[in-house]
């Protein structure tokens, strides 16, 4: 089931790819990869959100119609921009394939991601963690705020909460920002369990941010070294207040 879950979520980034292309931006390729994937669950969120308000429910053919309506979109602005396609693999191949000191090469992003995404693979594991006296929380912030996302994600796998109102103030729409939810929702009919839906598209999104961060702060800075500072100075709240991670570890 982790596999089917997987490959739906991979196959959303791969909308996401390619959609990229009808924005008529000129990225590169590892910058289309990265942001593919944050555009590709917002797509998949959106258009699967309109077939599950229809059927005031979120099942198997809603998240698979709303996959296939990502990819449609997505494979057309690969077919729109088929002729760059092909100029951003060349591209990203010399930049990949030049010595490490050349100042074109991205090996910055590869360690931003490298570093960023052991520790989120290292938080996300212990998120929750099921044990013989109950659901653990691995961390307080996961005890105090993913309370209320595991209660709006799973009004949508299970409480048919259409049009959304709050699951525990009924009858009030549901103002808060839900569509990370609502993502989530979708892998329960992919087979995952409500606390592994959450950990599943936080681990999508979080293993990209590093990466959007970067590419971003390049663009803007022109450089690598600031680009890679600017990740780890948000990433560590812009003080001093990181020292606290040690006992966090």
């Amino acid at each position: 089931m982790e596999l089917i879950a997987a490959a739906y979520l991979a196959a959303a980034a791969a909308a996401g790819f390619g959609i990229t292309y009808l924005s008529g931006i000129a990225f590169t390729l590892e910058e289309r990869i990265v942001f593919g994937i944050v555009i590709g669950a917002a797509a998949l969120s959106v258009a699967a959100f309109v077939p599950a308000l229809v059927a005031r429910d979120v099942n198997t053919v809603t998240a698979l119609l709303g996959l296939g309506i990502a990819l449609l979109v997505g494979g057309a602005g690969v077919f729109v921009g088929r002729h760059q396609v092909a100029g951003d693999w060349g591209d990203a191949r010399g930049r990949w394939t030049a010595r490490w000191s050349s100042p074109g090469h991205p090996w910055p992003l590869l360690a931003v991601l490298l570093v960023c995404g052991a520790w989120t693979a290292h938080f996300l594991h212990q998120a929750y963690v099921y044990t013989p006296s109950g659901l653990y929380a691995g961390y307080v912030n996961i005890w105090g705020d993913w309370a209320a996302h595991l209660s709006f994600a799973g009004s949508f796998a299970y409480g048919h909460n259409f049009p959304p109102e709050f699951p525990i103030d009924t009858g009030h729409r549901l103002g808060y920002p839900f569509m990370i939810d609502f993502l989530a929702s979708n892998l329960v009919p992919m087979g995952l369990s409500l606390t592994a839906t959450l950990t599943a598209t936080s681990a999508m999104l979080g293993l990209a941010f590093p990466g959007v961060t970067y590419l971003a702060a390049a663009r803007f800075l022109c450089g690598r070294a600031g680009a890679a500072i600017a990740v780890f100075v948000f990433l560590l709240s812009g003080g001093l207040g990181f020292v606290y991670l040690a006992g966090d570890v």
